[in-house]
């Protein structure tokens, strides 16, 4: 079961023996965007470089976690996959229009 709203789920739903586990799925962290970048773009330029991208990348994230504005682990991975290596770094705007 998933929800983003945990406190409007009625208590006979998310008693002991019903729901066991809750596991928060939180927005991007500078490190979680650093970690799938690499991963994603494995072998695609030399390691320095990757290195300083997925920097410029979680920076990116921590200055607008710092204004509010959030991003999902999903909708970065959707972003890598519409991007090659070459255009990420050009096309970083469109992931806080």
């Amino acid at each position: 079961m998933t929800t983003n709203h945990l406190e409007r789920l009625d208590p006979a739903l998310i008693r002991p023996g019903r729901i066991d586990v809750a596991e928060l799925i939180d927005d991007a962290s500078p490190s979680q965007t650093r970690k799938l970048f690499l991963r994603f773009y494995a072998g695609e330029r030399d390691e320095a470089e990757l290195e300083r991208a997925a920097n410029e990348i979680a920076q990116l994230v921590e200055e607008n976690a710092a204004k509010g504005r959030r991003i999902s682990m999903a909708a970065l991975q959707g972003h890598f996959i519409r991007h090659r290596i070459d255009t990420v770094a050009q096309s970083k705007g469109e992931l806080f229009p």
